[in-house]
């Protein structure tokens, strides 16, 4: 697959259906066994050829820059571009390219940040190159139309229509869009500054020309959207194993499974931890049982506490 000059990851937004865990981390900085939620994103970003990914920030902006700096990706330069105000996901594009973040020759790969993508992203490179698209969207079959919109392809490639989520008529081919698009240089360049949205300032423009194409691309994605989505992820990653931070204290008596113990957390003796995350500080006491709960931030649960389908989230004190 061709590289990409620059990727841009967008990260920056307030998270509102993952509150109150968004209220300690922002979505795309929650743990995960394998690194925080946006490592997916910029994972797939340097397999599809970028050399440099963009990552913005606004929300908890000092805890996003900190989990986009746990994930490791020798030889590839990862930048910041902090927005003093939220710009939407085409403000935040327009204000990484006036810094100069997203220069060079070729299009952009944009992705979500805050979606598990396990794609492979040679088709939708394919498509761009050959059609002089002005965007190009990565497409999946639809899983749920009730839940999430839909975008209808034409025979050539080319996107006839975006639906929103509802019913689907039996002849509908509508497909899903995963988080992930590549952004001509011409479209880039035509957007304005200040906030907005992609919808609005690329999408609806590049329609409206013809030019806005897709491509189903193979693999999986997964919305990590709410507690519930992210707890269930957690533990279908683990099964019945546990994840623990490095910086995480565990007693030995203390049983776990399916369960990750995140940074600075602990887990006090006879404790049993069980289809739950306790992460960013939290803590859990001596004979406490929790299950299918999350635990986030500066939160506890009491020795000898039951806690069974909880959330507990408290980020630091605003000053």
């Amino acid at each position: 697959m061709s590289g990409f000059a620059a990727a841009m990851v967008l990260a920056a937004g307030r998270g509102e259906r993952m509150r109150p865990l968004s209220d300690v981390l922002p979505k795309p900085a929650l743990p995960l066994p394998e690194g925080p939620v946006v490592a997916s994103a910029m994972r797939l970003a340097v397999v599809a050829g970028a050399r440099r990914i963009v990552v913005n920030t606004w929300h908890l902006g000092a805890q996003m820059a900190a989990a986009a700096a746990e994930v490791a990706l020798p030889g590839v330069e990862v930048l910041l571009s902090p927005e003093p105000t939220l710009m939407g996901t085409a403000g935040g594009l327009a204000l990484a390219r006036d810094r100069g973040l997203l220069d060079g020759e070729g299009p952009i790969l944009v992705l979500n940040g805050d979606g598990v993508l396990d794609l492979e992203l040679a088709p939708l490179a394919a498509r761009h190159a050959a059609s002089g698209d002005l965007v190009t969207l990565a497409l999946r079959p639809h899983p749920d139309p009730r839940r999430w919109s839909r975008v209808v392809l034409a025979a050539d490639g080319r996107v006839e229509r975006m639906l929103p989520a509802g019913p689907a008529a039996p002849a509908d081919n509508g497909m899903l869009y995963p988080g992930v698009m590549v952004v001509a240089r011409e479209a880039l360049a035509r957007l304005p500054p200040g906030p907005g949205g992609i919808a609005q300032l690329l999408w609806e423009p590049a329609l409206s020309a013809g030019r806005l194409g897709g491509a189903v691309v193979p693999g999986r994605w997964r919305e990590v959207g709410t507690p519930t989505d992210y707890r269930e992820l957690v533990v279908a990653r683990l099964g019945d194993r546990a994840w623990v931070h490095s910086s995480a204290s565990v007693a030995p008596s203390a049983v776990l499974r399916g369960a990750l113990v995140g940074a600075g957390s602990r887990v006090a003796a006879e404790a049993v931890v069980r289809a739950s995350v306790v992460a960013a500080g939290a803590q859990v006491g001596a004979g406490a049982e929790i299950r299918g709960s999350v635990l986030l931030g500066r939160v506890a649960a009491a020795p000898d506490e039951k806690l069974d389908g909880v959330l507990r989230a408290q980020g630091p004190p605003v000053c």
